[in-house]
């Protein structure tokens, strides 16, 4: 008897942990589809998940571009609003910080904002330079005849050397308070920054470019206006370069809220939408890993912030929406750690039309094998000239370049349907 009732609750016993057991599979397979659902990902069949990144977004598919030459309704000059999901690390879960909710939960909303719907939208040329500007007739014959769409603000670090220098209009009374910059350190963020807060006080400003004295337009207004405010994305320069001048900067001291997947390098030359220089403006919490861990010098891994913060920043808070490659076209082919300055014997019709053509971009990996990679430019999906400015011109190129652009150069632009 006792052994036949051993028997029985031994049988009772089996029968309840496999009841479990097929419970709790049931439950995690379910929860398995959910979660993987979530990412686009198929757990249960062995698919890979999607590239799934921090704040992407669900759009609409983008329009095909017209002629940038012909007037933008009102609803091509403004796309529907983009909708992001909520951050989704592609990192190993962990719990963030209240500073990085807070700065998280900020970036969300300025991103799921709906465009503001202005008449008349205007782009802020915001220069960032030492004294004064080299090219200034030049750039006043490209704003000539478009006063109600653009604004300009410099950044003079040494202002002292300004004075009443300016020859026209366009840069009177349009210095902002200026700090000074030393290269390669934060103070060169703090005046992009110092600069875009200004340009966001007119809410007409709904585009962004950063300028140098060195730099020159190589179209018309008309088509940079129509070009960026037609584009759906930002032109910020950002890529993973896994070299010494690149990943080699990285500090682990940024873990856990920078990761090394997340860190990215790139020109400081950007132009960007309002919501993201709304992003670059309201952010502390990133800013300040990158003001205390990427400095110059040896024990800092010689980190350069204009080279990281911004690339790094935007790429963690919305990737889908960065072009990836700069509308400001430098020459690195010299090997130096600058880019070619342009002397007078250098600027020629031929140069100059070579520059304004081409419609792919490159970047070269800083490690040993130093890596090419040729990716054609994309304009809303179709391929198009990626450079709008130019740089480095010294400032004796600034008579020849008075005579070939306005002359010879924008007019290519002009009235192009395809370019």
């Amino acid at each position: 008897m006792v052994t036949w009732r051993w028997m029985v609750r031994q049988r009772r016993l089996v029968l309840s942990l496999g009841l479990s057991v097929l419970f709790l599979s049931l439950f995690s397979s379910a929860f398995v589809y959910k979660f993987g659902a979530a990412l686009g990902c198929d757990f249960l069949k062995g698919n890979l998940c999607k590239n799934v990144s921090p704040l992407s977004s669900i759009a609409a598919p983008l329009p095909l571009p017209q002629d940038l030459h012909k007037d933008l309704s009102a609803q091509e000059q403004f796309p529907p609003p983009l909708r992001h999901q909520l951050p989704s690390d592609l990192e190993l879960p962990r719990n963030y910080s209240d500073a990085e909710l807070t700065a998280r939960v900020l970036a969300q909303d300025i991103l799921s904002r709906s465009t503001l719907n202005i008449e008349q939208p205007k782009l802020a040329f915001m220069f960032l330079t030492p004294g004064p500007l080299p090219f200034e007739g030049l750039w006043d014959r490209f704003f000539e005849g478009h006063e109600d769409r653009y604004s300009v603000y410099v950044h003079a670090s040494k202002k002292e050397s300004l004075g009443s220098i300016w020859k026209g209009n366009v840069f009177k009374g349009r210095e902002i308070r200026s700090e000074k910059v030393f290269w390669g350190q934060i103070e060169m963020v703090d005046a992009e920054r110092r600069l875009l807060a200004n340009a966001l006080q007119d809410k007409r400003n709904q585009y962004f470019v950063l300028l140098s004295e060195t730099c020159v337009p190589l179209h018309d207004f008309n088509y940079i206006y129509k070009y960026l405010l037609g584009a759906r994305m930002s032109f910020v320069d950002c890529f993973d370069d896994p070299g010494p001048h690149g990943l080699g900067r990285y500090s682990d001291r940024m873990m856990p809220e920078v990761s090394r997947r997340a860190w990215r390098k790139g020109g400081q030359w950007f132009a960007m939408t309002r919501q993201h220089a709304l992003l670059v403006v309201a952010d502390n919490f990133y800013y300040r890993k990158f003001s205390s861990f990427c400095k110059p010098g040896p024990e800092n891994h010689n980190c350069y912030p204009d080279e990281h913060y911004v690339q790094t920043f935007l790429h963690i808070m919305d990737p889908s929406h960065l072009a990836n490659w700069t509308v400001t076209h430098v020459d690195w082919s010299e090997g130096k750690w600058h880019p070619k300055s342009y002397a007078t014997e250098d600027v020629t019709e031929t140069t100059l039309a070579a520059i304004q053509a081409i419609n792919y971009h490159v970047h070269v990996n800083s490690d040993g094998e130093a890596k090419k990679s040729t990716v054609p430019c994309l304009w809303n999906g179709e391929h198009r000239p990626c450079f709008l400015f130019a740089r480095k011109f010294l400032p004796e190129t600034a008579d020849i370049l008075s005579k070939l652009l306005p002359q010879l150069i924008w007019q290519r632009s002009q009235g192009t349907e395809t370019l």
